[in-house]
């Protein structure tokens, strides 16, 4: 019996088990929840002794699967590691984490009997990276080959495969390419399944150029393909962001080349593409997501309407949803949300956290999705939405995300999940009204030690709208608590509502933790984005000193026992606390932060393939090291110049093979403070990168800071 069936044995023995142990029959809005463990997992809970979660628990790794549902809604194909779901730490600081986690098993789970078949090892060449349904009887997969001394090029590859195991034939076999300052493995993606044909899928590889995806249908019998489009001309240097295709035909793509955005469209009846729109960034744009119209001819498309403005105003700050023509040119507003941008660019750059969710058969508009305090959706199918409203009002605390469905939405796998829940995944079936419990993500973890989190908002000091989280102990009653202030990286980036391994560690360790979104933040609209040009270490810094006041003023943070922690830019910001208001925090953690300005900025030169296709952006808000002013402010803003002014203690967490911010900032930042005589702390993880992934490396961070904040604010 090999290791992966005794697996699936004794988990099947345990679904067994639970499900006559724990049938509930819960009255919710539906009939019943049962309580139905799926046999892929098996948990260990380990007793704790005190009121803190032990850091091993949050770094651990829980098993990730992909799930997919068959189109008549009685089987699951789920790819997952070829383990059980321990909390199990890799000691061994160069491989991060256990090698079998690192594996794909594909397995086939029997929604009415509770059997399981396993199809592929999940090790080896039988690792598997994710699947699709063909038909109701045949699966595609590719397969990644784990680290083992056997991988080959070979073992890389798109297969087809029968549900029970037969007709097992290899589709399309990887390659490697390099070319145009570009490459790497070449495999193909799926593009779209072909409902009325079984024999056949649609895909896209970029195995004639590796800047660039052709487009071909594959027989998944044989093997077969036949080339239906190529990709467009891309110049040397330019690489492809977005692409929207209909019914396995492009139809259009998103391009970045010295600066420009560019939208591509595709004329299918003469095989070739022309330039639709482009521009540069913090200018208006738009960028497709998907068809729409009674033949697919309209797009759904997402940024401002530019037929009205090129540049940025009241009206069109937000990011939008329009129907558009692209013969006529034409945009009809579809979705707005006047505090959030909904999906596409923000201030024309980098993109907000939104799409749209489209039927794959009919691709009709089912809902708009984007991200608000909490996730949001706007349903355009009337039955769909009630089935998620109600499946939503059974969790009311939680965010439901629905993952895979049937073909014609009668049977759901939903994840349910909170900043208090890691997650949980459920089984619902509409025809009979049952919701039932398959697996939660990390069991290992007590949920009562868990922190809500909770959106907050207030006003900078020049009357610009800041969005952020408060993260306050469990069991605390909130008042004049220490706090942790975590700014994310980026900056070009947000903060999200949900379950957070390090807030949570610090929460746990009884600290508030205060996050937010400072201006240049993604998400919230182009003057919220474009007024943070160079404004590293000012307006940006000012953002989050005054929600700290905020917080100390209405007596949530002890004024006394306020750290500053954070990682990249925020590993910046968390210097420039230190720096520019340097007796706000008693203590602050830099974590692979940047410190330096000038070094950040050495290699962003135009023939820098790191900053490829950001080169104007980057002087834009960054300020450009050419012009004497920029240069002025570049050398002002910088902590490492600033350090003199420091006056609380320092701990500075690097990963010596950080090729983004380089080890250089930290060992500058140390010399620097040792010269001054400054109070500091060095910590640097020898495998470790641009943030720390491996299991043992995050306990012993976790361990670090811990020790840290504890002799600093206690």
């Amino acid at each position: 019996m090999t290791q992966g069936n005794r697996i699936v044995e004794s988990l099947f023995n345990v679904y067994k088990y639970l499900y006559k142990s724990f049938l509930l029959n819960i009255k919710i809005t539906m009939k019943k929840i049962n309580y139905f463990v799926l046999p892929l997992l098996l948990f260990s809970l380990v007793a704790q002794t005190d009121n803190s979660i032990p850091a091993e628990h949050l770094a651990c790794y829980p098993n990730s699967y992909q799930i997919s549902m068959s189109p008549d809604g009685k089987y699951l194909a789920i790819v997952g590691p070829p383990r059980a779901n321990v909390c199990d730490i890799e000691p061994d600081l160069r491989k991060y984490v256990e090698e079998d986690y690192r594996g794909g098993q594909l397995n086939l789970f029997d929604l009415k009997t509770g059997k399981i078949k396993t199809l592929t090892s999940g090790t080896g060449n039988g690792s598997v990276s994710n699947v699709r349904w063909v038909n109701n009887n045949r699966l595609v997969f590719n397969t990644n080959p784990t680290n083992s001394s056997a991988k080959t090029l070979s073992g890389f590859a798109m297969w087809g495969m029968n549900l029970d195991g037969s007709k097992k034939r290899k589709l399309w076999e990887a390659t490697v390419k390099y070319d145009s300052g570009f490459g790497g493995l070449i495999e193909p993606v799926v593009t779209s399944l072909l409902r009325e044909d079984d024999d056949h899928i649609m895909v896209r590889v970029n195995d004639r150029r590796s800047s660039v995806y052709d487009y071909y249908k594959l027989n998944v019998n044989n093997g077969s393909k036949k080339r239906i489009a190529i990709g467009p001309d891309l110049e040397k240097g330019e690489w492809t962001a977005d692409i929207v295709t209909n019914n396995g035909y492009p139809v259009a793509q998103i391009s970045n080349f010295e600066d420009t955005w560019r939208l591509w469209r595709y004329n299918k009846d003469d095989d070739n593409w022309d330039i639709h729109y482009s521009n540069k960034c913090q200018e208006p744009t738009f960028f497709p997501l998907s068809t729409t119209g009674e033949n697919n001819e309209l797009w759904l498309v997402a940024g401002q309407d530019v037929s009205k403005s090129k540049v940025f105003n009241e009206e069109n700050d937000k990011s939008k949803v329009f129907v558009y023509d692209p013969d006529k040119r034409t945009f009809d507003l579809l979705f707005e949300d006047d505090r959030y941008d909904i999906a596409g660019p923000v201030g024309g750059c980098r993109t907000a956290s939104g799409n749209v969710s489209v039927d794959s058969t009919t691709l009709e508009l089912l809902s708009v999705n984007y991200y608000a305090e909490k996730p949001v959706r706007l349903f355009f199918d009337e039955e769909y939405g009630q089935d998620y409203n109600q499946l939503a009002s059974t969790f009311p605390d939680d965010v439901v995300r629905i993952v895979t469905s049937n073909t014609d939405r009668t049977k759901f796998v939903i994840s349910v999940s909170s900043s208090t829940n890691p997650g949980d995944y459920y089984y619902y079936d509409k025809e009979f009204g049952t919701l039932s419990f398959l697996w939660e993500r990390m069991p290992w973890i007590d949920r009562t030690k868990l922190s809500k989190m909770q959106p907050i908002s207030y006003t900078a000091r020049d009357g610009l709208e800041i969005s952020g989280y408060l993260t306050i102990p469990v069991n605390s009653d909130g008042k004049n608590l220490p706090m942790v202030v975590h700014p994310h990286g980026g900056p070009n980036a947000r903060d999200f509502y949900g379950f957070n391994d390090y807030v949570q560690f610090l929460a746990s360790r009884g600290y508030a933790v205060f996050q937010m979104d400072f201006r240049g933040s993604t998400g919230y609209g182009a003057k919220h984005y474009i007024s943070a040009n160079k404004q590293f270490g000012k307006t940006m810094q000012d953002d989050i000193t005054d929600g700290v006041n905020l917080l100390i003023e209405e007596g949530i943070a002890d004024p006394e026992r306020i750290a500053i922690f954070g990682g990249s830019y925020g590993g910046y910001a968390t210097m420039a606390g230190l720096t520019f208001t340097p007796d706000l925090y008693a203590a602050g953690i830099n974590f692979v932060g940047v410190v330096d300005l000038e070094l950040l900025q050495e290699g962003s030169n135009r023939n820098s393939e790191r900053f490829n296709g950001f080169f104007h952006e980057l002087r834009m808000e960054w300020g450009d090291p050419d012009d004497p002013a920029d240069r002025e402010y570049i050398i002002e803003s910088s902590p490492l110049q600033q350090a003199h002014k420091i006056k609380s203690p320092v701990l500075i967490v690097h990963g010596a093979q950080d090729n983004n911010v380089k080890l250089e900032h930290a060992t500058k930042l140390r010399d620097k403070l040792k010269s001054l005589g400054k109070d500091y702390e060095w910590y640097v993880e020898p495998y470790e990168g641009h943030g720390f992934r491996g299991e043992q490396s995050t306990v012993n961070f976790f361990n670090v800071m811990e020790d840290f904040l504890e002799r600093k604010l206690n």
